[in-house]
């Protein structure tokens, strides 16, 4: 800007690449898990059909003291792109809910923030267009540890599952 007052002008183009792309959509999506009302996001194919059916991958945050917003991230994109819908659950433990929410894990870092995963699960795998059969769970750092927990606690939900940089053991660690 010029002035105060003048209105904006654009200085570069440095994006210019992204204007011919087919981006999918993110949005918030919250669900009843047990005392609490978590969220998280969902983020759909650019050609998202509701009359289709589309596999779940899981895409859980590390921290855990994180959460997964409506920005654009990369990963969930890329996903998309590839035609899953990609769900990004914040769990008890997440930094974006209040403190009773984050200090919730305190004591409870697997069981709980399993439930409230498990429990978002089933709220989309009620979606007419998600195939329930094909769910895929991955994560780094503490998503990691708690994609190994889910793998372990809920053998039969999952296609797929790939935990990256996971505490698999608690005395090591």
């Amino acid at each position: 800007m010029d002035t105060p007052t003048s209105a904006p002008r654009r200085l570069s183009d440095f994006n210019g690449w992204a204007s011919g792309i087919a981006f999918g959509k993110t949005e918030r999506v919250t669900w009843k898990a047990e005392q609490f009302e978590a969220d998280g996001t969902v983020t759909y194919p650019a050609n998202f059909d509701p009359s289709k059916k589309y596999p779940l991958v899981l895409v859980i945050h590390g921290g855990p003291t994180s959460a997964s917003k409506t920005s654009f991230g990369s990963m969930p994109q890329l996903k998309a792109a590839e035609g899953w819908i990609v769900f990004q659950p914040n769990y008890r433990g997440s930094d974006n809910l209040g403190n009773a929410y984050q200090s919730a894990i305190v004591g409870d870092a697997g069981a709980g923030p399993g439930r409230d995963v498990m429990a978002g699960v089933a709220m989309l795998r009620a979606m007419p267009y998600i195939d329930g059969k094909r769910t895929a769970i991955t994560g780094w750092s503490y998503g990691g540890y708690m994609t190994s927990w889910l793998i372990g606690n809920y053998p039969n939900e999952w296609t797929v599952a790939m935990a990256g940089a996971p505490v698999t053991n608690w005395e090591e660690m």
